[in-house]
């Protein structure tokens, strides 16, 4: 891990003493939760970021385009340059060893096709279910399996001569995660992991909004750091 690294991580736990602030009225009186489980089980809320968010450039890779089947409709599948980092809310329940999350990520992104200059934005809801192991102390590994519904708008990125508009990618994916959680208080939890997901986008629209369906499939790949700080309720 170089010094930058370790930097963006530092920074990105800042809001973490925040966290702790809501808690401290609270600590007197719920010290420890029942269950066996050193967490509290229940409704919880946090805040996660992503780390050098990309796409892996698998079908996107800025010399392609589609062309709709039986007509003259156009989109392009541009390459995305550089890493982002996503900020995102989080929202879910645990009960015992696992937790059920839903999160939603919306990035923009520059790119080119052919050379020219391009303007993106990635949108992905989540659905996550977290399994905790060694659930009796502070720290606790975990994995994630889960699906997600991702949808990316290209700007100006269909045509139909003389006519120039957005295109549109809908698809699906699934989302795999490895890290571990400590608990400082029963109440708040800080996560560290790496979160890679596949993505498959199968319907596509562009300047005419019409839905065709995309055969094979175009299919990417991400992989992240994540950070997370979570609150139970």
């Amino acid at each position: 891990m170089t010094m930058l690294l370790l930097a963006r991580i530092v920074k990105r736990l800042a809001f973490v003493p925040f966290l702790l602030t809501l808690v401290t009225p609270a600590w007197a009186q719920d010290e420890m939760p029942t269950g066996g489980g050193f967490a509290k089980d229940g409704m919880f809320v946090g805040v996660s970021t992503l780390l050098d968010f990309s796409f892996s450039g698998d079908t996107f890779d800025g010399e392609s385009a589609y062309i709709r089947e039986g007509g003259k409709e156009i989109v392009i599948l541009p390459r995305f340059d550089g890493a982002h980092n996503i900020m995102r809310f989080v929202g879910g329940y645990r009960a015992g060893r696992g937790s059920f999350e839903v999160s939603y990520d919306r990035t923009k992104h520059d790119g080119t096709f052919i050379n020219e200059p391009v303007e993106a934005t990635f949108y992905v809801l989540n659905f996550d279910e977290r399994i905790y192991l060694m659930t009796k102390g502070r720290i606790q590994p975990h994995v994630l399996f889960g699906g997600s519904i991702p949808w990316l708008k290209i700007k100006d990125g269909s045509f139909d001569a003389p006519n120039l508009g957005d295109a549109s990618f809908r698809g699906f994916g699934f989302n795999t995660e490895g890290g571990v959680t400590v608990y400082p208080h029963p109440r708040v939890g800080v996560s560290a992991g790496y979160r890679y997901r596949m993505m498959w986008f199968d319907s596509a629209s562009g300047v005419n909004h019409e839905t065709a369906k995309l055969r094979p499939r175009f299919h990417e790949n991400t992989g992240s750091i994540v950070l997370t700080g979570l609150f139970t309720f």
